[in-house]
């Protein structure tokens, strides 16, 4: 069989006929379960893909100063915290580590993201690791 791609590269034509498969894309979502919380908790942009958090203009110009640093850079935003802290927690239940909101400086109206909770982290160990054992000799 012959395979012929249009010039757009939208469509492949298989065969002699007038059949057309549209190409398919490589899905973008790695893991459709937490894909879901993001749309249901994150603010959105019209396409349906979750907004993230970038430096400003000026920022990136140099001409105002960084507010955050480089590790906020591409977060998703929450419009407020208690979407935020939903989210943690269902994310937690997904398997991922323990997770709390904060108050992004970059924000002029108060977005939020989720940062691990080393805290939380911590306590999430068992009680027998935390207890120190004696060593033989």
């Amino acid at each position: 069989m012959d395979a012929d791609i249009n010039s757009g590269g939208d469509d492949i034509h298989i065969g002699h006929s007038d059949v057309v498969v549209p190409r398919q894309r490589a899905p973008r979502v790695r893991d459709a379960a937490r894909a879901e919380v993001l749309v249901r908790y994150a603010r959105l942009m019209r396409i349906g893909r979750p907004v993230v958090c970038l430096p400003s203009r000026a920022e990136l110009s140099g001409e105002a100063p960084r507010r955050q640093g480089r590790g906020s850079d591409g977060k998703v935003i929450y419009p407020d915290r208690e979407s935020a802290e939903a989210a943690a927690r269902e994310l937690e239940r997904l398997g991922s580590r323990a997770l709390r909101a904060y108050m992004c400086s970059r924000s002029r109206h108060g977005h939020y993201h989720l940062t691990t909770d080393f805290v939380a982290e911590r306590n999430r160990a068992t009680l027998e690791m935390r207890i120190p054992r004696q060593r033989s000799a």
